[in-house]
């Protein structure tokens, strides 16, 4: 491989020292984050382990280190809890969705959604995945050589896929809608507000939240009433199905708020994140045309056609290691953060009560003492043997321990069938005046639409 692609990253800070922010630190830091988070890390974050410090009067540490992080989010993760600054951004929309609940909820919600989420279950999903990835393949087809916004198609699509699988192709949600909301309230409420940085109480109101708050009503008014709908219909009255995502949750003893809440999340996340790794993996083949041949050679050449969807992952390595080195540069939860509920030792440091444990896949991902050549795009590290050499837990995609994402099964196995799909029939070109730059509004978001020229492959 001689061919190494480099993306484009965001500006970074630079502050006066570690440990103790100055007056200016702050200053810089608070006009980061409102413009995009990810440019509040300076370059020093790239080569540090673990770095505790004080912010506004709190216990902070931030943590790159595999093992330390194993012992926070795996070992003791009884001890670590969902982080408040977290917290405020996700719940006004999730609530008590399983990515924002806690204790029994939390419990209760898991218990219900899991059964979902067997490898038996994901597996049986792979032939409606390849059907509707086949169908916008055909779709892309047809326009050979426009310019199409990728991000904004792969965000349909993946829809389509999550309603199709785990929802049964239910028509009672309004698609478009839907999507347009989910995009609207990323671009407005994606990022901490400043009162809640400051670490202000959560009765004193937050200004500028009344649009966010209007967005948010519309969405749960669309998947309360598709919970409705089914209630109405339920899975022994839809023509012999079995029982989906949503019937479960609805026979799980779930009230209505907390049908809505876990509807919601799994909607809202289980798109949102699949689509933002497609537009990106497709980006980053287009900037590397070695990986991309390589990439289409072995598509052609497995049989695919000859195996069950679900097995394909086993017939691409190749291609399974453009998304795993797609999600190291660009990480679908690009920060994991947890507080301390008690006193603990990490690495070897004391860590109080209350304590910010911060880690950045976006950090941990790039560290310079961990990757080689941490900001190019590389797929062969996760290719064969290569990927047996990368540390436990330097490489989280998907977070660890309990809270793990219950989806990452599915994402993978979804991501595969598409690309496959997809590149059998057509190319990828990127077609932008300008590369993208990912912003963080809870998930990496390009900064612009991903335009690319699509060309039918011949032959």
């Amino acid at each position: 491989m001689t061919e190494v692609f480099q993306p484009p990253k965001p500006p970074y800070a630079v502050y006066s020292g570690i440990g103790k922010l100055t007056p200016s630190d702050y200053w810089t830091y608070f006009r980061a984050m409102r413009r995009n988070p990810l440019e509040v890390w300076g370059e020093h974050h790239f080569r540090i382990r673990i770095a505790p410090f004080r912010f506004l009067g709190r216990s902070s540490l931030i943590v790159n280190d595999p093992d330390a992080i194993h012992h926070c989010f795996v070992s003791r993760s009884g001890n670590y809890g969902m982080n408040p600054l977290r917290q405020a951004v996700l719940r006004p929309f999730l609530r008590d969705g399983l990515l924002t609940a806690e204790g029994e909820v939390w419990k209760t919600a898991r218990k219900a959604v899991s059964p979902v989420f067997t490898p038996r279950r994901v597996n049986a999903f792979a032939p409606q995945i390849r059907t509707i990835s086949e169908d916008a393949a055909d779709a892309f087809a047809a326009v050979d050589g426009r310019v199409v916004p990728v991000s904004r198609a792969m965000v349909d699509l993946t829809l389509d896929v999550l309603i199709e699988t785990l929802f049964s192709g239910d028509e009672a949600l309004d698609k478009a809608a839907f999507t347009q909301g989910i995009h609207k309230l990323l671009e407005i409420s994606g990022i901490p507000h400043p009162f809640d940085l400051l670490h202000l109480p959560g009765w004193i109101p937050r200004p500028g939240q009344g649009r966010s708050r209007k967005v948010i009503a519309g969405l749960r008014r669309q998947v309360a009433a598709v919970a409705a709908v089914r209630r109405a219909a339920p899975a022994p009255d839809r023509a012999g199905r079995p029982a989906d995502f949503l019937d479960l949750l609805l026979g799980a003893g779930l009230d209505d708020t907390a049908v809505t809440d876990n509807l919601l999340t799994f909607l809202a996340a289980g798109h949102e994140t699949t689509a933002r790794s497609l537009a990106w993996t497709l980006y980053l083949l287009s900037r590397a045309g070695e990986v991309r041949t390589r990439l289409e050679t072995e598509i052609d050449a497995a049989p695919l056609d000859d195996c069950d969807p679900a097995a394909w992952a086993g017939l691409l390595p190749w291609t399974e290691a453009v998304i795993k080195e797609s999600l190291r540069l660009y990480p679908s939860a690009p920060m994991l953060a947890r507080t301390s509920k008690e006193r603990d030792i990490v690495a070897g440091l004391p860590v109080p009560a209350g304590t910010d444990v911060l880690v950045s896949t976006w950090l941990l991902h790039r560290q310079r003492d961990i990757w080689a050549e941490p900001d190019a795009f590389r797929p062969e590290r996760f290719h064969g043997e290569n990927a047996t050499a990368i540390p436990r837990d330097a490489y989280l995609p998907f977070g660890l321990g309990p809270r793990v994402c219950i989806g990452a099964r599915f994402a993978m196995m979804e991501m595969v069938i598409v690309l496959a799909c997809l590149l059998r029939k057509v190319r990828f070109d990127y077609a932008g005046e300008r590369d993208p730059r990912p912003v963080m509004r809870i998930t990496l978001q390009p900064d612009n639409a991903v335009p690319m020229r699509v060309s039918a492959r011949k032959g």
